[in-house]
């Protein structure tokens, strides 16, 4: 029996081995706020940096749409922005463009008529395509800005980790409660975590991540944890619009934290992913691939929200 289960375990790992290289995902982390002006495009740019500097793979994706187009490295868009890959005019890959550190990038672009009324099989299909980056990415980070929108919903349900940014500021911390009761989703797979922004005092930046915690165990029953706090930077130090840390200045520091806890537990859902593929692959006897829940979303209601937010206490 012993000779057995080992034989299955091997098999699995062979059958995970030579199937990957055809399905392979990257994994997704959304950077989402509950109110502007928190930084989420801060946090997510340098986010991607840090990944990078670190010798990472990454792939920086503005799809605030409802505020996009903030997060340019340079002036020329030829490369096209996240609107051409919705309308269909171009793939994901087509439209990546060079960032700082080596990362690469996704424009985003402020048509709010045309990008927010998107058909939801397009909001799908980009979503889908950033997952398939893997062989150019070993993790695509989506600036989620803080709309509340179906589309975030989607990339909310489609992520393998959501970071909730705010700051000490008591309208962003009701704000960043509020984004979680209306966009995680029970059956949602990614682990939502929550970041203090311009956070000076440590204790401080704790204490609000405790008490959003503790919320969304309380009213919501929603996981969710603290991942870090990033102090605040006065210096001008941007790369066409956006504001990238030094790389040992102390908020550089502090994400570098915040990005090595980030990577072990995105490794540690991808490994899952691939575990549950395998073991599919085995039963059934077919090729290892993803099912269309594993690799896509669950369709979403015809409306949500409407209730009031429950009061932080």
């Amino acid at each position: 029996m012993d000779d057995q289960a080992a034989e299955l375990r091997q098999l699995v790992r062979q059958r995970a081995t030579l199937g990957a290289p055809h399905r392979l995902v990257a994994p997704l982390v959304v950077v989402s706020g509950g109110k502007g002006g928190v930084g989420t495009t801060t946090i997510a740019a340098n986010l991607a940096v840090a990944l990078a500097r670190q010798g990472r793979r990454a792939v920086f994706v503005d799809a605030d749409l409802d505020h996009g187009g903030h997060a340019r490295w340079n002036e020329s868009s030829d490369h096209g922005t996240i609107v051409d890959v919705l309308a269909g005019r171009a793939g994901a890959h087509d439209v990546l463009q060079r960032g700082p550190a080596g990362i690469q990038s996704i424009c985003g672009a402020w048509a709010s008529g045309e990008v927010s009324d998107h058909a939801p099989a397009a909001q799908d299909r980009l979503i889908t395509e950033l997952k398939h980056l893997a062989p150019h990415a070993d993790l695509v980070v989506v600036d989620a800005g803080s709309s509340r929108t179906h589309f975030a919903r989607r990339c909310w349900q489609a992520a393998t980790a959501v970071i909730v940014v705010t700051t000490p500021d008591a309208t962003a911390v009701m704000n960043a409660y509020a984004a979680i009761k209306t966009l995680a989703r029970a059956e949602s797979r990614g682990a939502v975590h929550t970041l203090a922004n311009c956070a000076d005092d440590p204790r401080e930046g704790d204490e609000i991540q405790d008490r959003i915690t503790a919320a969304c165990r309380k009213f919501l029953g929603t996981p969710c944890s603290a991942i870090g706090c990033i102090p605040s930077f006065e210096d001008d130090c941007r790369t066409g619009d956006v504001l990238v840390f030094p790389a040992r200045s102390t908020a550089a520091r502090a994400l570098d934290r915040v990005t090595d806890t980030l990577w072990a537990k995105t490794q540690m859902g991808a490994a899952s992913l691939s575990e549950r593929l395998a073991q599919q692959a085995i039963v059934h006897g077919g090729p290892l691939c993803a099912s269309r829940q594993d690799l896509d979303i669950e369709p979403l209601p015809k409306s949500y929200g409407g209730e009031p937010f429950d009061t932080l206490t």
